[in-house]
């Protein structure tokens, strides 16, 4: 399953900001995958929160990079457990 956005529509991973991240409920990636992740430009996750990174399935973090880590703000870690961290490549 896709990134869902506010009125249940697939939200395109590429095309996304920080603004368009502060849109999206606290379930938006509950089915978000590696590959979403992936094609997620880094700055976009500036728009994370902590509830929606808790809701995201561990195997997506396979999609993060030392980008996206950098950009997302310290609060929205806080949604991160054990398993996410343990499915982040190395370099993330």
């Amino acid at each position: 399953m896709p990134i869902i956005g506010p009125n249940g529509q697939e939200m395109d991973p590429a095309a996304m900001d920080s603004a368009t991240m502060g849109t999206l409920p606290p379930d938006a990636f509950a089915g978000a995958s590696a590959a979403d992740m992936a094609a997620m430009p880094p700055p976009a996750m500036g728009g994370m929160t902590g509830p929606m990174m808790g809701n995201m399935p561990p195997p997506a973090m396979g999609g993060m990079s030392p980008g996206h880590m950098e950009a997302m703000p310290p609060y929205a870690m806080q949604g991160m457990d054990a398993d996410m961290m343990a499915n982040m490549p190395p370099e993330a």
